[in-house]
């Protein structure tokens, strides 16, 4: 009768076996998904220490009203008294620009760094913190005051903007402030995102395009500035002596336009798309589930916004451009 009973047994021994097995692979995949954890250091944004966070908030926001006020004192001297409504609200702005395009031009190189530093560690590493995470010493040191620096501009010129409301800006730039001063606090708040961030930073680097495209625009269309002709002649532009500010101004004017759509093709379309691509791809594979739920969902849901704007404002861009240079003889708006 044992003989009977023997398949019996060796089934039952079988699928507990399995079952040990399944266990074990549960628990040591348990093991093997180190578990998220806040890992401060002096550089860090520690939400939970109010009077810290106000004070290098405050220490950077104020960092960047250095190189403002400078520009300012220098383009007054430069440019000299102003006359005209015109002239008064270019002195007033232009120092804005000068600032925007010197902080692009610092966060796309930083940001290019950690892109690199990033891209060496684990895939865990590059999404969030934990006991035995590589990311550790001088590079996450430099990530985190590199935060503090883009949070603090974003929120010295957000103030700008909403001080002199609209002239400097309208809902929609307040909107993107708003928007990135909220992704720099979740992030930089819980140590997480860190590989996203550098390649949302490499975006910058279309900004200083759009700064140069504004000063010309005001010595164009506003100044009506003989500047434009001599940049122009300078670099060896055919002016039509019948109009030849605005013949200048023009021809500037797309020339930089054409540099600008090349260069936010590369940043904001093929490097923020890819980078984008590998954040949904560590999603999918489980790896952004230690993400603490409420900083993941949020940053996902601004970064896909982001896309769908980049790709909105590029699809304007591509289609304008299209169309050729300008006539000289168009009307002015």
């Amino acid at each position: 009768s044992s003989h009977a009973h023997a398949p019996h047994v060796v089934t039952a021994h079988r699928a507990r076996a399995r079952n040990e097995t399944k266990t074990r692979t549960h628990t040591s995949r348990a093991m093997a998904i180190p578990q998220y954890v806040f890992l401060p250091t002096p550089y860090s944004m520690n939400l939970a220490d109010s009077a810290d966070f106000v004070k290098k908030l405050a220490q950077w926001t104020i960092f960047w009203e250095v190189p403002r006020a400078l520009a300012s004192v220098a383009i007054k001297r430069t440019y000299g008294p102003a006359k005209t409504p015109s002239e008064k609200s270019f002195l007033k702005n232009a120092p804005g620009y000068v600032v925007a395009a010197i902080h692009a031009l610092v966060v796309g190189c930083a940001g290019v760094h950690v892109y690199r530093v990033t891209q060496r560690l684990p895939i865990r590493d590059r999404y969030y913190m934990h006991a035995k995470s590589q990311f550790t010493g001088s590079p996450k040191h430099f990530t985190e005051i590199l935060n503090w620096a883009f949070c603090g501009y974003m929120t010295g010129d957000l103030m700008h903007i909403l001080w002199n409301y609209p002239e400097m800006g309208k809902m929609d730039m307040v909107a993107h402030h708003a928007t990135f001063i909220a992704c720099s606090l979740l992030a930089g708040g819980s140590q997480t995102m860190i590989f996203s961030f550098s390649w949302l930073l490499m975006g910058e680097f279309s900004t200083p395009l759009l700064c140069l495209r504004w000063f010309i625009q005001q010595a164009t269309y506003e100044l009506k500035s003989e500047r434009v002709v001599r940049w122009a002649k300078r670099l060896g532009y055919r002016v039509d002596e019948s109009n030849p500010v605005l013949s200048a101004g023009k021809q500037l004017e797309y020339s930089v336009s054409k540099t600008f759509v090349f260069t936010f093709t590369i940043v904001r379309v093929v490097i923020y798309t890819s980078g984008f691509a590998m954040m949904l791809s560590a999603w999918k594979d489980g790896i952004l589930d230690q993400v603490p739920t409420f900083t993941r969902d949020v940053l996902f849901s601004l970064v896909t916004a982001g896309w769908g704007l980049n790709m909105y404002w590029w699809s304007i861009m591509v289609r304008k451009f299209l169309r050729g240079p300008p006539k000289v003889s168009a009307k002015i708006e």
